[in-house]
């Protein structure tokens, strides 16, 4: 079995290679200059101002982006932390947050035995899967298997029951039947991390050799390309039979053949780790970044007859208790800093058995225990964990407010609607103490982005103070830039260092944009001295506002959006902002343009960039210019006064 892991320890110190390219001195440059009898609403010449060479930055920030909501070997999907470290580079994201889900890292409620009494209602631990018939090549008539009573294995405790399995080729080509673990039906509860986990299976073959084998493949992870290696998803084939000998494995690209001895004809007891053959098929790579993904059970054939049965599937994990799986995903993470270096990786971790789902980003990690926990209690369960979030020094995110399916777009009216009984429920339960809601997103369980964005404006409007942020939510780790939903977040900090960060993120010191619609950057500050994300109260009826915006799409704008923030709470669910202003890339020209805003009453207002065929693709945070203190108070990390 692959290794024990001790703790490890990451510290991020600032350094002169995390400057961006385009540094922040080049968008503050002509703060201060504006004059203060601007009409409300007239635009400001920015192509007056020049800039100085050298200017200091207000607070010395830069931009950094970051990936915050990735699922890696440690979640149900074939992403790996390697396949997503090299998204991350090519696409020159500088920071990735590890958001894999809690329960899934310790196995909570997963399936630990199949006993095969039905390819779709099996009683058990667990809800039953769904085996699926599959086939390759071209098979005779003679083909074919399913569930029979007889023979079944003597040491499976519920008598009766196994996975009948018969191939025979057509031709003299490869041909098999078999049958696919669907667990989609039980929450794909098998679909985890293979490090530390054996899989034992009692198998009875009954026509096997040369020509003909039984087969278990596992399909796992999916890389990068390496070592002559394409990209792709690794697999192992453990087969009793075929052209090998037993006891000896086979490399051929990313196919792992790993050859079982097996006694013809009688039941035998196989026991096989997928870590400690993945380390041996392909020791350039880390065995621990391998999930086990996929379960085939397969009757071969290259001419002659494969057949042969199948009983009582076992899983043992050996690392799922406590905090163990975080501290093993510390070390792999630790072993890839120095192949990814433009990439800072962070901790987090995404908690939630049921909806809502929570991503706890920085501080003193570990995982709940969902014991106890159902639907109906869970929501408070999350709400207390947000607290211990807190306590721990870390943030929460409430993720996919509406949902994480991938349905097509809903009618407008029924999104109306669903926004409206979101945001009450949020003005009710106040958001349940998050710090950070997802925003991002072009499309999401049929709902697009203007009702996310808006859905955020509702609490904007009552003085909630959240930081939006835009993710992927990526479980594949192969196309970042190919997704539809490819948003990523850039925080304002001096580093990328965590605490750095997480000040950023609390502050609302951030914009999202998708990572191929725009490659710019985003800022607001407010009469030369209250930046993006905070909260000033002035009696004044007017305040300036420098909005600052590089490298817009071609034919793209920037809409100024300012809300009236009156407390409507749950009677009146709705967003009310308006488009006060729109700038084009000439009046960005210097990266910064300046106008008035009417603030007679309390206001919040935010920006957003629209390419040339109106899409949004970046959404900065607000700035919430008030005429009064809001009844729960402004955040000390928000609030900011006039000199």
């Amino acid at each position: 079995m692959c290794g024990d892991e001790g703790h490890t320890h990451e510290h991020s110190p600032a350094s002169q290679s995390e400057t961006p390219s385009l540094s922040r001195r080049r968008l503050l440059s002509a703060l201060g200059v504006v004059g203060a009898g601007a009409a409300a609403g007239t635009l400001f010449d920015a192509t007056k101002w020049a800039i100085p060479a050298g200017a200091a930055t207000i607070d010395g920030s830069s931009p950094f982006s970051m990936a915050m909501h990735i699922h890696s070997s440690f979640s149900e999907g074939a992403g790996s932390m390697s396949s997503h470290l090299d998204q991350a580079t090519r696409n020159g994201v500088k920071v990735v947050w590890w958001t894999d889900h809690d329960f899934r890292m310790s196995a909570f409620h997963y399936r630990k035995v199949v006993h095969f009494t039905s390819l779709t209602q099996e009683q058990g631990d667990g809800s039953p899967w769904t085996w699926v018939h599959q086939t390759t090549g071209t098979l005779t008539a003679a083909s074919g298997g399913g569930i029979v009573q007889s023979p079944a294995s003597p040491i499976d405790p519920v008598v009766g029951g196994s996975l009948s399995l018969k191939a025979e080729s057509a031709t003299s080509g490869w041909a098999s039947d078999g049958y696919y673990a669907d667990s989609h039906p039980a929450g794909w509860n098998y679909h985890n991390s293979l490090y530390g986990q054996t899989l034992s299976l009692e198998v009875m073959p009954t026509s096997v050799g040369s020509g003909a084998y039984l087969e278990l493949l596992v399909g796992t992870s999916f890389h990068p390309a390496g070592n002559g290696r394409p990209a792709g998803v690794y697999t192992l084939s453990y087969r009793i039979g075929g052209p090998g000998t037993p006891g000896t494995r086979v490399a051929d690209g990313l196919a792992g053949i790993v050859y079982l001895d097996a006694v013809p004809n009688q039941w035998n007891s196989i026991v096989v780790n997928p870590c400690d053959d993945i380390a041996a098929l392909w020791p350039d790579l880390d065995s621990r970044d391998f999930a086990c993904n996929a379960l085939t059970m397969n009757a071969v054939s290259g001419g002659p007859v494969a057949s042969g049965n199948f009983d009582y599937l076992r899983f043992s994990r050996a690392y799922t208790s406590g905090d163990v799986p975080l501290t093993i995903q510390r070390s792999i993470q630790k072993g890839y800093a120095s192949k990814y270096k433009s990439v800072k990786q962070r901790r987090a971790i995404e908690m939630g058995q049921f909806l809502p789902h929570i991503n706890w980003f920085g501080g003193a990690l570990h995982l709940p225990h969902y014991d106890g926990v159902t639907k109906a209690t869970h929501l408070e369960f999350m709400r207390q964990q947000i607290e211990n979030v807190h306590a721990a020094g870390g943030l929460a995110s409430y993720n996919h407010p509406y949902g994480y399916t991938s349905i097509g777009p809903l009618p407008a009216s029924q999104q109306d609607t669903l926004r409206s009984e979101v945001a009450t429920a949020f003005l009710q339960n106040n958001v349940i103490g998050c710090d950070i809601i997802e925003v991002g997103y072009k499309l999401r369980a049929g709902v697009d982005l203007a009702h996310h964005v808006s859905l955020w404006d509702i609490l904007s409007r009552n003085a909630k103070f959240l930081t939006a942020n835009g993710v992927s939510d990526d479980h594949a780790g192969n196309n970042w830039a190919g997704l539809s939903n490819n948003w990523v977040t850039s925080a304002w900090a001096t580093d990328r260092s965590e605490v750095e960060l997480l000040a950023a993120l609390k502050s609302g010191r951030a914009w999202t944009s998708s990572l191929t619609g725009f490659k710019g950057e985003l800022d607001l500050l407010v009469d030369s001295a209250i930046p993006m994300g905070s909260a000033s109260i002035s009696s004044q009826s007017q305040r300036q506002l420098q909005v600052i915006a590089t490298n817009l799409p071609t034919g793209g704008t920037v809409r100024v959006i300012r809300g009236t923030v009156d407390y409507a709470g749950t009677a009146s669910p709705v967003p009310n902002t308006s488009v006060v202003a729109t700038l084009s890339a000439s009046d960005l020209s210097t990266g910064s343009a300046s106008l008035s805003i009417d603030t007679t009453k309390s206001r919040f207002v935010r920006t957003e960039v629209r390419n040339g065929s109106g899409a949004t693709v970046a959404v900065s945070n607000p700035v919430w210019l008030l005429r009064e203190t809001p009844p729960n108070g402004i955040p000390a990390e928000r609030q900011r006064t006039l000199a």
